[in-house]
Formats: structure tokens, C-alpha cells, sequence
């Protein structure tokens, strides 16, 4: 027999976490004794184990213990494709921790896709490559600013359409901004076309222009909350006036409840806080983790006292598979386990404007990465396989780690960057990433204590959730 739990501390309390199914509990002196009277220095469990009534019925369930050592590794098998491209590879910002650079750090010859090269990615994808695909997800979250090149971002809208509409196909698009560029006139072209929008800001105006500035050095602020304050006033669609807040954690972040909060009072109902991984002056590293991990649990802490008062707002805020804390909220609520880090390499692509494939926006420019061309075919089978083979029981260090089937393993890019290679994880956001776990169960265990029903109605809107 196998251990297959993690028990742990969190405030005092001790919890156990089944990782292999997904299904946590909060111990007394009695069960935590019972199920640590079981362990074996190899880790395996006693075959002649005799647990108490409190175990009992979990166990003959099947959690907690194993007969198998391995998970067994799953097919890959998913219905959508996500694909994100730049329009132009360039920005009229020039964030301090831009893995992209403003766009430079994409090494293509060409800087902006024209109207050709759009018609030849949507073939590639639609007839081409990609066509068994039922549902499509474009995403412009980085390399560029897309806004910068309207004409032909309003052109590649027009043409998924068509594309929907001639190949009977379902296709979301997520449009990410700087905001600075976001004028009345823009809000209703894009409002014609059924987009998702996310807005990046990092907090309340010192905060922001720490490190979101123009080109002259000056600071954005202003510029997008005027943004944010025209969208919300004009007369586009629910759908794109709920745009998210898109936030990004650095040593010099400020208070997360502040951040939170200031979202909110810019009307926001939905964000993602990710942790700035890439490597560069800005980047967090382990001499931030304590100031780190105590800016979360005050936020933590916030969540709850909201809950307390019958607010689930802060929750539903973050509760989604992009923040970098909320997603492990959302994959314990509803027993997700994963396999990957992301699709990268397997039903995610990236495209440059030079028609270069890459399983994802990071490894842009990267030729080592280069998959596939839309223009001259020649696909790189042992990079996308690389990809494939990427799963967590493939990466050594994941593949012991209690935490591998909520976590996923680090960033393939990160990890690549840091240590050579896309299956070696950072330490750093492995150490995150089990403090975020272990704080999540805590949480979901504490609104389960204020209300059941708190726990019972998240699962409705994660399990619901359109899009993200």
C-alpha cells in the first residue's frame, strides 16, 4: 500500500490532502495520529493498516491510500486550440520587467503582420493544421501592444468570422492592453466583434508607475484609468465593459488587499495577479519570499473576513485558472487535477508576424523552439514532442512532489531560463506554489466552516465559467 497524502499546518490547524484524487480534509489529534502511524520510511503504508471510524469510510472510498505506486500518464486529448500572436511586435510602453521587451525581444524580421500573413495563419489554422479542432481561442496578452496596429487587428476580427461562419467553428478571443490606446472609437470596433478584454494595471498610481512607463520614462497611470473610466461610461457591451484587471507581483508590489481593492473601486470584477517570473532586475526571488507570503496571507485573511460578512466578491475575483494563487482555489473546489504546466507545445501555438510556429509567446524568437512555418511547412516534430512529453511524471522533480497534480510543474519558460531546460522546475515558484496549495485548502476549509453553501456556490460559477 501507498501514502498518497500530504498533511500539513496551516494556523495552528492540520489538514490532509489526498493528492492523487484531489480530496483534503482537517484532522484532529486522533486522525492526523492515525494516518502518520501508517508511514513507512520508503513512504508505503502497512499492509494490515486498521483505521479508525473517522478514516474509515474515506479510506474504503479509496482516498488517502493506494494500491499503485504511479499515476498513470493520460492521453492528451483537448477540443480547443489557443493561439496567440502579436499584430505587431512592438509597444509604446516600456515596462521595466517586459520579458519581450517592448516587443524587441521577439526575434522576427518582420515587425507587423499584414493583411496576407493573417490570411495565410487563419488557413494554417482553420484548414490547414489545426482543423479538427472544434472551438478556437486567440489570445493577445504579450510581444506587443495590439492596439498599436489597429487596421490590421480589426481586419483579423473581421476575418475569424468569416472563418466561424464558412467552417462551422467557435472561436473566443481574449484582447489584453496597455490601456493607453483604449479611445472611444476603439471601444466600439472592438465591441463589434464579441471579445474579451483585459486591462494590465499594478495598483494605485505610485505603485503602477514603478514600473508600467512610456518610452520617455513617464508614467501610465493616469492614462489608463482614464481608459478604464471611458469604458465603463460608454455604451458597449456587458461583455466587453467586464474587462479583467491583468496585474503583475513585483518585490515592489504593495499591499495585495490594496491592490485588490483599488481593482474593485475601478469596477472590476474579475483580475489575475501572476508572480513575475522571467528573470531580470525586477524578477522575485527567494530573498522575497517572506514579505511575499505575508502580503498574501493578509490577503487571505481579507478574503475571509469578507466571507464572514457574506461577500464572496474578493474570492470570485481571483478564483480562475490564470492567478497565480486563485487557480488552485478553483482546481480544489472542483477536484481538478492536472497533468501539464499549460498547452504549450500541444494545443497552444504561438505565431510571429514572420509565420514562425512556437508552442507559446516566451519562446518567440527563440529558434531552438521554432515549430512549424505557415509559409514554408517544415515542421519540427522533436520540439513539439519535447512539449508532449512534458508531463509532470516526466519531470523529475515534479514527479515526487506532493504537490504535482494541482501544481503542474513551473512555467516551461521559466523553467528553461533558470535552469536550462523546460522540465526543470524554478525552486522558487515550487516554494510558492505548495504555499499557495497548503493556503487554499485552509481557506476553502474555513468557508466551508462559515457556510457549506459558500463552497457548494463556487463550484456552480467555476464550473459555468464561458471562458479563461
Amino acid at each position: 500500500m501507498y501514502n498518497i497524502t500530504h498533511i500539513f499546518d496551516v494556523d495552528g490547524g492540520k489538514y490532509a490532502l489526498d493528492f492523487r484524487n484531489i480530496f483534503f480534509c482537517q484532522l484532529d489529534k486522533k486522525t492526523e495520529s492515525e494516518l502518520n502511524g501508517y508511514l513507512t520510511v520508503d513512504g508505503q503504508i502497512s499492509d494490515d493498516y486498521a483505521f479508525g471510524t473517522a478514516l474509515d469510510a474515506a479510506v474504503r472510498h479509496g482516498f488517502f491510500i493506494s494500491n499503485h505506486p504511479d499515476e498513470p500518464i493520460p492521453l492528451f486529448d483537448y477540443d480547443t486550440l489557443n493561439i496567440s500572436f502579436a499584430p505587431v511586435h512592438d509597444c509604446n510602453f516600456s515596462c521595466a520587467y517586459c520579458y519581450a521587451e517592448g516587443g524587441k525581444g521577439t526575434a522576427s524580421y518582420q515587425r507587423s503582420f499584414d493583411k496576407d500573413m493573417i490570411d495565410a495563419m487563419l488557413n494554417y489554422i482553420y484548414v490547414t493544421k489545426y482543423s479538427n479542432y472544434q472551438k478556437y481561442k486567440f489570445d493577445f496578452v504579450s510581444g506587443g501592444e495590439p492596439l498599436l496596429n489597429l487596421d490590421i487587428l480589426e481586419y483579423f476580427l473581421k476575418q475569424v468570422r468569416i472563418f466561424d461562419w464558412k467552417y462551422n467553428k467557435k472561436t473566443a478571443i481574449l484582447i489584453v492592453t496597455n490601456g493607453s490606446l483604449l479611445t472611444s472609437e476603439i471601444i466600439k470596433k472592438l465591441d463589434k466583434y464579441d471579445v474579451y478584454l483585459g486591462i494590465s494595471i499594478d495598483g494605485r498610481r505610485h505603485i503602477h508607475n514603478l514600473h508600467r512607463v512610456y518610452k520617455n520614462g513617464i508614467g501610465t497611470y493616469d492614462d489608463v484609468v482614464a481608459a478604464i473610466t471611458n469604458l465603463r461610461a460608454s455604451s458597449a457591451s456587458f461583455k466587453l465593459k467586464d474587462a479583467w484587471a491583468m496585474s503583475v507581483i513585483t518585490p515592489k508590489t504593495g499591499n495585495l488587499v490594496d491592490l485588490m481593492e483599488h481593482c474593485m473601486e475601478l469596477g472590476f470584477k474579475r483580475m489575475q495577479m501572476q508572480l513575475l517570473r522571467v528573470p531580470n532586475n525586477h524578477h522575485l526571488r527567494f530573498h522575497d519570499l517572506t514579505s511575499l507570503k505575508n502580503k498574501y496571507k493578509e490577503l487571505f485573511a481579507y478574503i475571509l473576513l469578507c466571507a464572514e460578512k457574506g461577500n464572496l466578491d474578493p474570492l470570485k475575483m481571483i478564483a480562475n485558472d490564470n492567478d497565480s494563487f486563485g487557480k488552485f482555489i478553483a482546481r480544489l473546489i472542483l477536484r481538478k487535477k492536472v497533468c501539464y504546466r499549460c498547452f504549450a507545445g500541444k494545443n497552444k501555438i504561438a505565431i510571429t508576424a514572420d509565420g514562425i510556429v512556437f508552442p507559446c509567446d516566451s519562446f518567440c524568437g527563440d529558434s531552438k523552439f521554432a515549430m512549424d512555418s505557415i509559409i514554408n511547412p517544415a515542421e519540427n516534430e522533436s520540439v513539439r514532442e519535447e512539449f508532449q512529453c512534458a508531463h509532470i511524471q516526466h519531470r523529475e522533480k515534479c514527479s515526487t512532489c506532493w504537490a504535482r497534480f494541482l501544481c503542474g510543474g513551473d512555467c516551461y519558460y521559466n523553467s528553461f531560463v533558470i535552469n536550462g531546460n523546460i522540465y526543470d522546475p524554478d525552486p522558487f515558484i515550487c516554494e510558492m506554489n505548495r504555499f499557495f496549495i497548503e493556503y487554499a485548502i485552509y481557506m476553502i476549509m474555513r468557508l466551508y466552516e462559515v457556510d457549506k453553501k459558500n463552497i457548494d456556490y463556487m463550484a456552480r460559477l467555476l464550473s459555468v465559467n464561458s471562458y479563461l
